[in-house]
């Protein structure tokens, strides 16, 4: 009986692990700096997204009381910085009877720089840096125009509207 040879198997040397090791760091750290700019950008679209979210939630909050009011009963009045603003809103159904709602503007306890609105006792919306009293126009109060600054990690958006009073 004839026993053929099996040629001996060889895996790799310590210097070609480490050739391979040191090619493929290379190559990950040139992606790396590819995806650096499109993930940066990722969270800052995310930033300013969230950010125009929260304004415009702030903003159609105001704009769905203050189109309610009854006419003459929306008084701002300044406070520093900021303003508050007292509505008396009219209510969906003709039973129910009218609502006293209070807006709030003011600067934030940790950073004066920036402010919080607040409806009531809910908060609507952070990081505001401007902050001006509404302008009421028209008689009896018919048009009213806000305006609210945001500021968040450097990006600032600044909303401007002007909501029409419903007459009954």
């Amino acid at each position: 009986m004839s026993f053929t040879q099996i040629p001996s198997c060889r895996g790799f040397s310590l210097i070609e692990m480490i050739i391979a090791i040191t090619v493929l760091g290379i190559l990950s750290a040139s992606t790396a700096v590819f995806l650096r700019g499109p993930i940066a950008s990722y969270f800052d679209t995310e930033r300013r997204a969230n950010l125009a979210d929260a304004g415009e939630l702030a903003m159609a909050k105001l704009t769905q009381d203050i189109s309610r009011a009854n006419p003459g009963s929306i008084t701002p009045t300044p406070l520093g910085a900021g303003f508050s603003l007292n509505i008396v809103r009219r209510p969906a159904t003709g039973s129910l009877p009218t609502q006293s709602i209070t807006y709030v503007c003011s600067p934030n306890s940790v950073n004066p720089a920036l402010g919080t609105l607040s409806r009531g006792a809910d908060l609507l919306a952070t990081n505001l840096i401007l902050c001006p009293p509404p302008t009421v126009s028209g008689a009896p109060q018919k048009l009213v125009t806000l305006v609210l600054g945001f500021d968040n990690a450097g990006d600032r958006l600044t909303l401007y509207h002007a909501i029409r009073v419903d007459l009954p």
